[in-house]
């Protein structure tokens, strides 16, 4: 009995009695199974992580729930933060330091011009005009330092808002929470997963190709994957990349193949190969 021919036609009537999901098609697999399946993974896939260490305040989010980009999901307890920040506001607007020296480099050079506009060199000394510049120069630099602390000041302002931004974990990218793993209250380390983020809307597989088919393959053609998920059979998958290096222990080539779920119908983790199984 012909098992590859019965194969195909029940594949053919079971497409045209249920039909395929978006960005599936019933592309005949090439021949020549062989190589090693893949499993589909999602194209974005990150778990986040505190920031800085702390407890856990709110957990914003469900396991399932779809997020936006720049979502706030969780928030850690920022209490100290806020307390650093009004201190840091409060300095930011001490102008009293500044004003002080801007007022004695003003009477420093008023007394050296009273010095230098006197004629009589025998009215002022050397001593007193000298001591007189150097007033000035003194002055100078007292204004330069209260106009840096100043601006230091104003910097740690912006510091202090941006560590209180930062006990906000917030979504890199739009998806959905696979996994919480953190508690409301939590005390949590910086090495510490808080939760998961999955953006299913293209997956990614890896799968190695028998290296006889090395030199057949082209970077953004389609090819046909071969599943036994769900009786889908057949999925078409672009190439995206194809492994220079060739495994010596299987014979075979690593190829990267994305395939498009932008309707999200199917599932990362199931299992792949390249071509026909037998």
């Amino acid at each position: 009995m012909n098992y590859g021919l019965s194969y195909s036609l029940l594949l053919l009537i079971g497409t045209t009695l249920v039909g395929l999901p978006a960005g599936i098609t019933a592309t005949s697999p090439l021949p020549d199974n062989s190589g090693l399946p893949g499993i589909t993974k999602p194209s974005l896939q990150v778990t986040l992580h505190p920031n800085v260490a702390g407890i856990v305040q709110e957990i914003l989010v469900t396991e399932g729930a779809t997020v936006r980009r720049d979502e706030p999901l969780v928030r850690m307890d920022d209490r100290v933060a806020q307390a650093n920040l009004v201190a840091a506001e409060v300095a930011a607007q001490q102008l009293g330091p500044v004003d002080l020296a801007k007022a004695e480099l003003q009477a420093a050079i008023q007394s050296l011009q009273r010095f230098e506009s006197i004629g009589d060199s025998r009215a002022v000394s050397a001593q007193e005009l000298e001591l007189a510049r150097a007033a000035v120069d003194k002055a100078k630099a007292n204004l330069t330092t209260a106009e840096g602390n100043l601006r230091l000041a104003r910097e740690k302002v912006a510091i202090e808002r941006e560590r209180i931004n930062q006990l906000t974990l917030t979504a890199p990218f739009d998806g959905v929470i696979n996994r919480i793993k953190a508690t409301t209250g939590e005390r949590l380390q910086e090495d510490q997963i808080v939760l998961e983020l999955v953006n299913t809307d293209a997956l990614k597989v890896e799968v190695h190709v028998p290296s006889r088919l090395h030199g057949t393959l082209t970077v953004g053609e389609l090819y046909g994957l071969h599943t036994d998920f769900n009786g889908i059979g057949t999925i078409e998958g672009k190439l995206t990349s194809v492994s220079p290096i060739v495994d010596p222990s299987t014979d075979t080539v690593r190829c990267v193949f994305e395939i498009d779920n932008n309707e999200s119908k199917l599932p990362a983790g199931f299992l792949v190969h390249f071509g026909n199984t037998k």
